[in-house]
């Protein structure tokens, strides 16, 4: 199938697939017998001489140099001189070159210059429309792998500090003998798998991504202190909505991240998640915990300008993205409308 695929985009094969079909047709056109003979192919291919002139000059000057650079009216002016010239040669295939072919048939152009023309203008349209139509569907290509590469480039820039920090914390309980290790071990497994297997699809299952994110709290809660206030809330029924996946997990990562930081009994993670039919409202607050050199002018980092820019690829014009930097607290609200 590939290679079948792969030699019906040979250009050289369409052109030549295009040009003898319309050879038989201009053959079948012009046939004065039922039965087509030689004859009748040997004019349709004298036919084209004019047709192949006028064409290609059409296809690679004309079209790239002016059409599609928006010249309009330079664009019409030579299209109107590229039939006169056609016209012509036309002409003078059937006045001055048959004559000299060494063939025993007599042939002359039989052809009213109104038919002729309407002809000219019948081929110009539709191997300009091929050409556009072509010129389009392979900038769709081009922009479909483009935005594929830049989804998958904003996938692997999840920070992956969380595990470090999370292996540390599960170090720490296993030098405690901690009766919570095991399940740490597998709820940290869970939320890899799902990172490095899963994610790989367009849309994944909002209750499968709330069920990552709520192993993810877990190993957050490892590693932060007793009196951190973490609490997810969930309205709405998840059931049967298909989004993004990791779309949310940036921000919580983010929040973490900037907000829950050493030892503070302030330390606080609020999230919220509302579910309708026809829209999903995240939203999620967090305090700001004290922010060192690295991070200065940079709050909020990598994480929110890589959901931004997921947004902008997969939900154009159909999402609202609020961030809001207070003296004491850090916000983001994300609506998405499916």
């Amino acid at each position: 199938m590939k290679a079948l695929n792969k030699l019906i985009r040979l250009k050289w094969l369409q052109h030549s697939v295009f040009w003898v079909l319309s050879i038989y047709a201009i053959g079948s056109y012009f046939s004065i017998a039922s039965i087509f003979t030689f004859i009748d192919y040997f004019y349709a291919l004298l036919f084209h001489i004019p047709l192949f002139f006028l064409v290609y000059v059409n296809l690679r000057f004309l079209v790239p140099k002016f059409l599609q650079k928006g010249k309009y009216i330079p664009y019409t002016l030579l299209v109107l001189g590229n039939i006169f010239t056609a016209y012509l040669l036309h002409e003078l295939t059937f006045e001055f070159l048959l004559p000299l072919l060494p063939t025993e048939y007599y042939m002359v152009s039989f052809t009213e210059w109104q038919v002729l023309v309407n002809i000219f203008i019948i081929y110009l349209v539709l191997t300009t429309l091929l050409k556009l139509s072509k010129s389009w569907y392979t900038l769709q290509q081009v922009e479909k792998e483009k935005v594929e590469l830049e989804l998958k480039s904003l996938k692997m820039q999840i920070n992956p500090h969380f595990l470090f920090n999370s292996l540390n914390s599960i170090y720490a309980m296993a030098l405690l003998k901690s009766d919570k290790t095991a399940a740490s071990v597998l709820e940290l497994s869970n939320l890899l798998r799902y990172m490095i297997y899963e994610v790989g699809d367009k849309r994944v299952s909002l209750e499968k991504e709330v069920e990552i994110i709520q192993g993810y709290l877990g190993l957050q809660r490892l590693r932060s202190d007793a009196s951190t206030e973490v609490n997810f809330q969930i309205e709405g029924d998840l059931s049967g909505i298909m989004i993004a996946p990791l779309l949310f997990f940036p921000l919580i990562e983010n929040s973490f991240k900037h907000g829950v930081k050493g030892v503070s009994d302030s330390a606080f993670v609020h999230m919220h998640l509302k579910c309708s039919n026809d829209q999903i409202d995240f939203s999620i607050v967090n305090n700001k915990g004290e922010i060192d050199d690295m991070e200065a002018g940079q709050y909020g980092g990598i994480g929110l300008q890589n959901v931004s820019s997921r947004l902008a690829l997969i939900y154009p014009k159909k999402h609202e993205f609020k961030v809001e930097d207070e003296q004491d607290k850090f916000s983001v609200h994300l609506t998405i409308k499916l």
